[in-house]
C-alpha cells in the first residue's frame, strides 16, 4: 500500500512537470489601423495672363486685343444725295481726295474695328494707288468700279481689288436712288481676309496713349492735367509756331470741308458745304481727334467721266507743306513721299516727327487750286 502511494506520488509529480514545461500560447496582435498616405493632388499649371499689346498703329491707342488685323480701304461717295453716310465713325484715318468737278471723295481705312456696315461706295480713281500704295500687298480696297487703266493702275500698286458685282459682301438700299445706295457689309467681309503676321506700318507717329498736345497753348504750355515727363511729351506735340484754332475751312474748287472745334468733347466736328455732317442712322456729329491738310498738286489725266468732266489725279510723290490741328492748335510742318510705295514722311516746322494725339485723323488732300481757311 506504502508503494502504491508512494508510486502515485511520483507520478502526479511527473505530469505536473510536464504540464509546466508547455510554453504559454502567444496571443494573436490586434491589426494597427493607420491612416493611408493622401495621394497628392496635382496642382494646375496657370494659364498665363495675357499681356495688354496695342496693335492699332493707325489710331495710336491701344487695341482690345494685340491680335494685328488686315487693313481694309473703302471708297464713299460725297455727294449731298449721299450724306449722310454709314460707318465713317469707324475709320481709322480718312483721306479726303479731289474728284472730277472739284468735288470731294472719301478714301476711309479700316483697321482696329470693322463697323457692320459702310456706306455709300462708289469708284476707285488713280489717286487711290498714290494713298494706298506704301502698304502694298497688304491693303484691300471695296470699291463700286471704275476706268480700266485707273483699276489697273490701283492694283499694279499692290493693292487687292473687291469690287461690286463681282465679289459678295455689296447690297443696295431700297431707302435712296442708284446710285447712292450701295453699301457693304464690312464686318463679314473683313472676316473673309487674312490678317498680317505682325502689326502694319501705321501712317503717323502718336504721343503716348493718355497724353495729349497742347490745349490752346504754344511752346512749353503743359497739357491740361499732366505732369514731368507726360507733359514734355504732350508739349512737344504741337511746335512752337503752334496758335489756337477752332474753325477749318479746307476750300477746293466746288465744295468745303469744315472742321469746327467743340472744346467740351475735345473734337473736332466736320462740316460740308456749310452743313454738319452727321452718321447715318445715329445722327451723331462725324468727328476727328487730329485733322491734317497736305497741300498737293493736282494733275489733269486726260481721263473723262460719263458726264465729260475731266477726271484729276492728286500727286503724292514728292514734297509740300501740311498744317495739322491738334487739341484746338493749329501747327505747320512738312509732308514727303520719295515714290509710289514710299511712306508718307510728316514732320513739323521744326524738322521733327510730326506727333498726333492717339485717335481717328482725317486727311484733307487739299489741291493748289484751292485754299485753307482757320482762326
Amino acid at each position: 500500500m506504502k508503494r502504491l502511494l508512494v508510486g502515485a506520488a511520483a507520478l502526479a509529480i511527473a505530469l505536473a512537470g510536464c504540464s509546466s514545461a508547455e510554453p504559454e500560447p502567444t496571443p494573436t496582435p490586434e491589426p494597427t489601423t493607420e491612416a493611408p498616405t493622401p495621394t497628392p493632388t496635382p496642382t494646375p499649371t496657370p494659364e498665363p495672363t495675357p499681356e495688354a499689346t496695342a496693335c492699332a498703329p493707325f489710331t495710336g491707342l491701344a487695341a482690345d486685343d494685340g491680335d494685328p488685323k488686315p487693313l481694309v480701304a473703302v471708297k464713299i461717295e460725297n455727294s449731298r444725295p449721299a450724306r449722310p453716310q454709314t460707318g465713317l465713325d469707324g475709320a481709322d484715318v480718312v483721306f479726303v481726295e479731289m474728284v472730277e468737278g472739284g468735288t470731294t471723295r472719301f478714301n476711309a481705312l479700316y483697321n482696329s474695328e470693322f463697323p457692320e456696315t459702310v456706306g455709300n461706295i462708289r469708284s476707285l480713281r488713280t489717286t487711290d494707288a498714290n494713298i494706298l500704295g506704301q502698304w502694298s500687298g497688304e491693303v484691300t480696297l471695296f470699291y463700286s468700279g471704275g476706268m480700266p487703266v485707273q483699276e489697273a493702275d490701283v492694283r499694279n500698286a499692290g493693292v487687292t481689288l473687291r469690287v461690286h458685282g463681282t465679289h459678295a459682301g455689296f447690297w443696295r438700299s431700297n431707302t435712296r436712288v442708284a446710285p447712292h445706295n450701295l453699301y457693304l457689309s464690312l464686318e463679314e467681309q473683313a472676316a473673309t481676309l487674312e490678317a498680317p503676321e505682325e502689326c502694319l506700318e501705321g501712317l503717323f507717329e502718336y504721343l503716348p496713349d493718355g497724353d495729349a498736345a497742347t490745349d490752346g497753348a504754344t511752346g512749353d504750355a503743359a497739357t491740361d492735367g499732366a505732369t514731368g515727363d507726360a507733359a514734355s511729351n504732350a508739349a512737344d506735340g504741337a511746335s512752337s509756331s503752334g496758335e489756337p484754332a477752332s474753325t477749318i475751312r479746307a476750300n477746293y474748287p466746288r465744295v468745303v470741308s469744315g472742321w469746327d472745334w467743340n472744346a467740351d468733347t475735345e473734337l473736332w466736328e466736320r462740316s460740308d458745304d456749310g452743313a454738319p455732317n452727321v452718321n447715318s442712322p445715329t445722327g451723331d456729329p462725324i468727328t476727328a481727334v487730329n485733322v491734317v491738310v497736305l497741300h498737293v498738286t493736282a494733275r489733269d489725266t486726260g481721263l473723262k467721266d460719263s458726264s465729260g468732266a475731266p477726271v484729276p489725279e492728286t500727286i503724292l510723290d514728292g514734297e509740300g507743306d501740311l498744317d495739322y490741328f491738334v487739341n484746338g492748335v493749329h501747327t505747320t510742318g512738312t509732308w514727303s513721299k520719295e515714290g509710289l510705295n514710299e511712306p508718307f514722311v510728316f514732320t513739323d516746322a521744326d524738322g521733327d516727327p510730326l506727333l498726333l494725339t492717339p485717335g481717328n485723323t482725317w486727311v484733307e488732300l487739299l489741291p493748289n487750286t484751292g485754299s485753307l481757311n482757320y482762326q
